[in-house]
Parts: structure tokens; C-alpha cells; sequence
């Protein structure tokens, strides 16, 4: 049997059906398929779960911390890792930081199935002597033992421990162990009160505060960003800080404290993982430890209550669980704990009198009545047939839209969509989420390109927050339309829920809907911000036109080649991930989408049933554009495409649409700056065809102006 992870939250036991590749002949030289005795399930495993990996690929079988045998019954603890052995790392001893590494359980298949096919290299024997459970230890010992090879000390030492968790009871029992003498410290009084038989057995003082300082080492055993803050407080003059745990996402640590490490000359080493080396070293220090070793055991289960337990894991209110595959039954998994993925809809499943639906089914498509007469009427200027270019196409456009031989633009406007993106924990971009934010504020205080075009070309302007992670205050260039704050990670999950997707449809109507009935708008820019929406647009266009993701994935905010790859990369395995009809726009949004491109797409909708001239900007807008469009065709006729992107992904969305930019300055900074310096010229075609001066009222002869 084996427990396949599918999906966030979904975790499916399956029978263990030997195919091809996987009978003993066809297994690939330096593996080998071996029997897993046990697994231990890791927070790492649980946060997986919950919220996946920047290196996972669904379906994936979990699990790292295992024990396993091989034919003669022979029993391994297993390094979780294949290294190139060629780089300067793998050479150098450091294989754990390898730069193409494969993590068993996060690229390849791990210990939750009853077989595993894993590298010989990475199997270590274990004494005959040695407790099965208890061997499931030596992984989060081996990183534990990475993490004092890279700090100095004597006997007697006092090291403070961040955490009375799994990893930070075995890191006080290592530091006693080599004669330090540990604190922990942890906040939690019901895990202080869970862990008192470990605590009393080893003599280790555990106490929620303390009034000492001057630890000689600090190390953070926790998650929490202000056990980390407080460790550097607690660390003395010429200290050391093991950076052990990873700590809280988004979260600030304040300069004045990161001072602190200056004025005190502390020392700070950064800890990731083991090599294998260090889990040879965990086995002695097992046969020693054995019995407290146990301590640490929550429960030893049969393999189908995984999916029960992975809430449990995430708490961090329970010590080590381990999956024993002799306690393996047919039990069927039950779906309680499964997380639902709320498939596509519709435009019939919305309500036939929501605002959505409603607006959607109000837009008409441009009338030709008036093609021949305005056509007659540019090519009658005194000029050459086409000797302004575009410019007549956008006039003879204009006056389809406003459906007058003398188009005029009386109320110009342009709305900034903002919204934060999970996808944005692949690190897909080279900015930090924080500045959507950052640039929202500096929309509202004037200080962006985009308030300098808006001004100069006498355009309304006006900032939606659609989804910043950050709450703004009530400000007059500011509409607040907040769905969340920031979507899901779609390369692991959908975007948004349906709920998420449609209100934030509605709420890029409503914002249209507002501004035009104060005063009709006669044309609107749509211009966008929020870290990440690159990745969004790119995946949202390479789904409806059908590039591959390496043809539509640009640089956004001006990634190195290496980030381009990785960002490709994350867009593929998010395309994989998820199965999209891409003749579905609300799918789409759904999936993929982001809350801004979302509001984007409902204010074209909304502008396009107002019979509004829409001006798309850079390939985020457009994407926007393109989900309209895909939702309902008829708002073709109204969009303009502002300006030619260097993204790549743009083009492919325009050539769908039979779109052609206006201008091509080899601008690629969104905001809506193309849309802005479109609408001044649409404004000025619309000019060109009501005050310039046609043949005969110039009283020129059509022969004298001959084409160049």
C-alpha cells in the first residue's frame, strides 16, 4: 500500500500495483526497492500537506524519517537525499546544500508505502540492537548534529533552546549529551506540561520565561519569529546563534534588534538539513539515548490514520508520531479530513438576476452601421489614404464605440487594480510581496509614473484594493474592494474559492459601474500592481491560447536567468497541478487568477455593457482582458491595447483577441502608463476626426496631396 498526497489536504491510500518500471529488472542502476518497517511523519510532511512545496509535485508520496530493509533483511536508516557528487558542495563534504539535490518524499517518493525504491548510496545499516521506532529519530538527530559542528564550545557551556517541541527536546538532549548545560524555553504551558516525563527523565529545565542572559549559544528550535527576536536579546558578548529553524513567513524582525548581533560581536551560523555523514553519527548517539529516545514517541500507528493525524502534526501539540507498516490493514480511507477542490463554473450556475450575470448578458457588440461613412470620413482628411496610421483606425474605432461620426472624449478615467499573490512563495519574483503595498502608497501620494501621465493627460485616476495583504487608510484616490488579502498559492491550490472569484468580478463591475454613473466615462485605462501577477498572467494566457509556459513566462519584475527558469518551472508544475478549460473564464480566475486581474476583468465586462472605450495596458491587463473576452466575446470591440509589452506572454493574448498595441516604447512597468498614453491618443483621433478638415472644406484638391 502506499498514501499518495494529490492535492493539498488530500491524502489517498492506494494498493501498491507493481507496474513496468517498477519490477526489480527495470529498476534504475544505484537504486534499489526496499520494504519500509516504519516512517515518522515530519511537521515538514504535515505543512506539505496543508500548504505544499515550491519542490513538490503532486501526486507525491510522502515521508523521510524511515527505516526500511532490503531482501536479506538487513535494516537501513535512510539519508534523505541524492547528490550530484560533482559540485563544489558534494566535493567539499557539504552535499546537503548540493545545487541539484533530490529530497526523497519532496522530488521523489518517499516512506509513506509499504515499499520505497530509494539510492543505495544513501542506505546506512543500523545495529541489530537498535529499537525500529526509535531509528526513525536519526534524521532530525542528524540535523541536529549539523547544527553543533557548525558552533564552538566548551563543557559546561549554557545554551538556551527556542522551542519544546520534537526538534527542541532532542537538541537539549544533544547539547547535554556534550556536556552544555540547556534551557529551553517555551511559551506554551500545555506543551511544557505534554513533554514533563522527558523533562523529568533528562533533569532539562523548561521554563515559559527567564530572567538570565548571556547564554553562550542560542538556538532556535521553533517557527515563531519572536522566540528568534528574543534569542538574540538572550545571546551574550561574542555568543553564537544557531539559526536552526526556518521561522514564520512575512513576518519583521526590527534593525535595532538585528543591531544587537553587531554590538555584541554574535556570531550567526545558518543550518539547513544533514549530510549523510551526520546521520551516521546519530546512530551511537540512538543506542545511548534509547530510552529517553522513546519519550519522545507520541504514538505508533497503522499507516491509514496518516490523514487523521496531519492536523494534529501542524499543531505542534504532540510529539512524534510513526507510521508502522506491520500495523498496515485494507482499511479504506475515509474522507474526513479531505479538502474539497471546488470545480469551474458557469455562466448558468450564477443567479439570473446577480450583478455579474446581468452584466454580462447587457453586452451588445459594435454595430457596423456607421463603418462605411466613418471610414469615408478619415480617408476625406486632407491627407494621404492612411497617412496617420493607426490613429484612423482608432478614430473609425471610436465612433463604432460611441456610434457618432463625431466621436469626442469628455471624461477620461483609469482605475490601478492592486492585489498580493501566494504564488509568490515560489519565489517567482525579484521584489518581496510587501511592495505592492509600498507602491499602493505611493499611487496615493502622487509619486509614481502613473499620477505623472494621469496628470499630464488630464485622466482620473483611482487606486482598488482588490487584495492587498495590508489595510490602507480611507484616502480619496483609494476604493477599497478588498476580497482577501492576497490569493492562494496556485501552483498547490486554487487561487481563490467560487465565492472569492465572483465577488471579485462584482466588485471590478461595481468599481466601474460607481465612477460612471457620477459621470458618464467615456473611456477607461485599466492598469494593475501586485508582486507575483506576472506569474498569474502568464499561466492565465498560456491556458487560453495554448503557448507553452516557457513561450508565455516573462521576466515581470526583472528576474535573472536562473529566476526565469525556476519561474517557468513553477508555472509548468502549476498547469500540471490543475486541469483547466480554457474556454472557461471563471475557472480560470478561479484557479489561477489573481483578485486584481479579476477586477480588471469585471470592469471590462462593466465598461463594455456602458458601451466605454477600454484601454488595456502591459500583459497583466491584458490577460485581464483576454478572461473578458473568453467570458463573453462581444467586449472585443471595445478594447484598445495600449501599448506593445516586452513580455512575451502579451502578444499571444493580443493575436487571440486580433489585437494590435498602439505604441511600442519598450515599456514594462504596468500601472496602466501604456493605457494612460493610449488614451491621449484616442482622445487625439477623436480630434483628428471631428476638427481636422476634410478635402472640401479646405478646398483642396484630392490630387494635390499625393501618398508618400
Amino acid at each position: 500500500m502506499k498514501i499518495v498526497l494529490t492535492g493539498l489536504g488530500k491524502l489517498e491510500i492506494r494498493p501498491d500495483i507493481k507496474t513496468d518500471n517498477q519490477k526489480s529488472d527495470n529498476i534504475e542502476s544505484g537504486f534499489i526497492k526496499t520494504d519500509v518497517l516504519c516512517c515518522a511523519i515530519c511537521r515538514t510532511d504535515a505543512k506539505m500537506w496543508e500548504q505544499g512545496h515550491r519542490d513538490l509535485v503532486f501526486p507525491r508520496v510522502l515521508g523521510h524519517e524511515m527505516v526500511v530493509q532490503d531482501q536479506t533483511h538487513q535494516r537501513y536508516i535512510v539519508w534523505p537525499g541524492k547528490s550530484c557528487g560533482a559540485c563544489k558542495f558534494c566535493q567539499n563534504g557539504r552535499e546537503n546544500l548540493c545545487e541539484d539535490m533530490e529530497i526523497t518524499g519532496f522530488h521523489t517518493d518517499g516512506g509513506f508505502a509499504s515499499q520505497t525504491i530509494l539510492p543505495k548510496e544513501s542506505l546506512i545499516p543500523i545495529p541489530d540492537d537498535l529499537n525500529t521506532h526509535v531509528a526513525c529519530f536519526a534524521e532530525p538527530i542528524g540535523c541536529v548534529i549539523n547544527a553543533f559542528e557548525k558552533l564552538t564550545f566548551k563543557k559546561n557551556d549554557r545554551i538556551l533552546v527556542l522551542g519544546c517541541g520534537t526538534m527542541g527536546l532532542i537538541t537539549a538532549l544533544y547539547a547535554q549529551h556534550l556536556g552544555l548545560i540547556p534551557l529551553i524555553i517555551e511559551k506554551n504551558e500545555t506543551k511544557i506540561n505534554h513533554v514533563a516525563p522527558f523533562l523529568a527523565a533528562t533533569d532539562i529545565p523548561c521554563t515559559k520565561e527567564t530572567h538570565d542572559s548571556e547564554f553562550d549559544l542560542v538556538i532556535n528550535a521553533c517557527a515563531d519569529f519572536i522566540a528568534f527576536c528574543q534569542g538574540i536579546a538572550k545571546v551574550g558578548k561574542g555568543g553564537q546563534i544557531s539559526f536552526f529553524s526556518g521561522i514564520s513567513k512575512n513576518e519583521h524582525i526590527e534593525t535595532n534588534l538585528l543591531n544587537l548581533i553587531h554590538y555584541k560581536e554574535a556570531k550567526v551560523s545558518g543550518v539547513y538539513g544533514m549530510t549523510k555523514d551526520h546521520m551516521e553519527k546519530a546512530v551511537p548517539f540512538m543506542q545511548t539515548q534509547e530510552s529517553l529516545l522513546k519519550l519522545l514517541i507520541e504514538e505508533v500507528v497503522a499507516p491509514q490514520k496518516a490523514p487523521q493525524l496531519m492536523a494534529d502534526v501542524l499543531s505542534g501539540k504532540h510529539l512524534k508520531y510513526i507510521l508502522d507498516f506491520s500495523l498496515a490493514s485494507d482499511m479504506p480511507l475515509t474522507q474526513a479530513n479531505q479538502k474539497n477542490h471546488t470545480p469551474g463554473i458557469s455562466l448558468n450556475d450564477l443567479a439570473s438576476d446577480s450583478l455579474c450575470r446581468k452584466v454580462i448578458e447587457n453586452i451588445t457588440p459594435l454595430s457596423d452601421s456607421l463603418l462605411a461613412a466613418a471610414t469615408a470620413k478619415i480617408d476625406n482628411k486632407t491627407k494621404p489614404l492612411g497617412a496617420l496610421g493607426r490613429m484612423e483606425d482608432l478614430a473609425v474605432q471610436m465612433s463604432l464605440i460611441q456610434n457618432s461620426l463625431n466621436p469626442e472624449i469628455n471624461k477620461k478615467h483609469l482605475f490601478v487594480f492592486a492585489g498580493d499573490h501566494g504564488i509568490t512563495e515560489e519565489g517567482v519574483s525579484a521584489y518581496p510581496s510587501e511592495v505592492t503595498a509600498q507602491m499602493v502608497d505611493n499611487f496615493l501620494n502622487g509619486g509614481a509614473a502613473i499620477n505623472v501621465l494621469c496628470h499630464h493627460h488630464d485622466i482620473e485616476m483611482k487606486v482598488v484594493d482588490m487584495g492587498v495583504s495590508r489595510e490602507f487608510n480611507s484616502h480619496p484616490g483609494l476604493i477599497i474592494k478588498k476580497v482577501a488579502k492576497g490569493t492562494k498559492n496556485f501552483a498547490i491550490e486554487d487561487a481563490m474559492t467560487r465565492q472569492q472569484m465572483i465577488m471579485a468580478l462584482e466588485n471590478g463591475i461595481t468599481t466601474f459601474l460607481s465612477a460612471y454613473d457620477k459621470k458618464p466615462i467615456d473611456i477607461v485605462g485599466l492598469g494593475e500592481m501586485g508582486i507575483g501577477n506576472t506569474s498569474s498572467a502568464s499561466a492565465i494566457i498560456s491556458v487560453i491560447t495554448g503557448i507553452p509556459p516557457a513561450q508565455a513566462t516573462g521576466r515581470g519584475t526583472g528576474v535573472d536567468d536562473k529566476g526565469l527558469a525556476h519561474k517557468t518551472e513553477v508555472i509548468e508544475k502549476a498547469l500540471a497541478f490543475h486541469t483547466i478549460d480554457p474556454s472557461n473564464g471563471f475557472e480560470i480566475l478561479q484557479k489561477i487568477g489573481g483578485f486584481e486581474i479579476a477586477g480588471i476583468a469585471g470592469a471590462v465586462l462593466a465598461a463594455a455593457s456602458k458601451k466605454t472605450a477600454i484601454v488595456l495596458d502591459g500583459v497583466i491587463s491584458t490577460a485581464a482582458g483576454l478572461v473578458a473576452f473568453i467570458i463573453n466575446p462581444e467586449v472585443r470591440g471595445y478594447l484598445i491595447a495600449g501599448h506593445k509589452s516586452v513580455e512575451q506572454a502579451q502578444k499571444a493574448a493580443l493575436t487571440h483577441m486580433n489585437l494590435v498595441p498602439l505604441i511600442d516604447f519598450g515599456m514594462r512597468l504596468g500601472e496602466g502608463t501604456g493605457a494612460a498614453l493610449a488614451i491621449d491618443m484616442a482622445d487625439a483621433a477623436c480630434k483628428i476626426m471631428c476638427q481636422m478638415a476634410s478635402f472640401d472644406e479646405a478646398k483642396v484638391a484630392r490630387s494635390s496631396i499625393l501618398p508618400d
